[in-house]
């Protein structure tokens, strides 16, 4: 039995049937005439189109990817907008950041005030025990009640204003437990905001010349000396009669804290520092017994 060539085509596998190559050729519709030809297999043109299809995904990928193209794609976010909320969020953690850094000098501040307020040493902001170190704050511990002689030195100062006739020539009145004690001016300049109790503003603002010195009121002891964000560099001095100054707005604090300074020797130069500030001043206020008192009733700044 004869084999046709047919059968034996049948009998040849997908591979050798895939590559197998014809033969193309290309003629003159008109003539017939050969213009030319070429060799091609099946496999080939599977090879070719895969090659260029790769090709054409690649193309577009990079095309999408790096170019603005991607823009008009629906469902794209909007390069401007991601690029603005990255700006925003980086501004909110560098703000949190600040606020929680201003939040402990804060705490550390009126811990100290309270206290200094108390008639004790605060702690010194470097060591191991300070708030700038402590995770935690035990609030039970702090004692924020009002002590019995700062009851009765409130009701005798209120019981006193209600009936005395202030003198409004400017003269200088003192506290039947300072007598005796007199005051050494900071600073001479001009007060451009006076004592106001019910405002808030527990002590003078003093303008004076830039780079003036600022002196120490009474013979005392440094007890406390920080920088806020609100009043810029701060000292505290501790006094005989319970009394406390407070210097604040500081431009530079010339003393450390434990150190003993005598009336009238500097103790800080004159500032714009902190937040509150406006312009090169002192804020000065004057405490006793935890009740803050008004300097223009103890000295005179001009």
């Amino acid at each position: 039995m004869v084999k046709t060539k047919k059968d034996k085509e049948q009998k040849l596998s997908l591979f050798q049937r895939i590559s197998k190559k014809v033969r193309i050729v290309v003629v003159n519709a008109e003539s017939f005439e050969e213009k030319r030809h070429f060799m091609l297999s099946p496999l080939n043109a599977l090879v070719m189109l895969s090659f260029f299809t790769i090709l054409v995904v690649i193309g577009t990928y990079l095309v999408i990817a790096y170019t603005p193209i991607k823009q008009s794609i629906p469902g794209m976010p909007d390069l401007s907008n991601e690029l603005t909320l990255r700006k925003i969020d980086l501004e909110n953690i560098k703000y949190l950041e600040k606020v929680k850094h201003q939040s402990s000098v804060e705490e550390l501040y009126y811990q100290n005030l309270i206290t200094i307020l108390n008639e004790e040493v605060p702690s010194d902001p470097t060591s191991q025990d300070s708030a700038y170190n402590r995770d935690s704050t035990d609030y039970a511990t702090m004692n924020f009640s009002i002590s019995k002689e700062d009851s009765a030195l409130r009701a005798k100062i209120d019981l006193r204003e209600k009936y005395e006739l202030h003198d409004k020539g400017g003269s200088i009145s003192q506290n039947d437990d300072m007598k005796g004690v007199f005051f050494f001016t900071p600073i001479n300049g001009s007060v451009s905001d006076s004592f106001n109790l019910k405002e808030g503003h527990f002590g003078v603002d003093i303008i004076a010349p830039k780079d003036e010195a600022i002196m120490a009121t009474l013979d005392g002891t440094v007890v406390f000396k920080d920088w806020t964000p609100e009043n810029g560099h701060i000292i505290y001095l501790q006094h005989n009669h319970n009394l406390i100054s407070v210097y604040k707005h500081n431009s530079f604090v010339l003393k450390k804290v434990g150190e003993f300074v005598e009336a009238g020797e500097p103790i800080a130069i004159i500032g714009n520092s902190g937040r509150l500030s406006t312009g090169p001043h002192l804020h000065f206020e004057l405490w006793h017994k935890g009740a803050a008192l008004n300097p223009e009733e103890y000295m005179r700044f001009n």
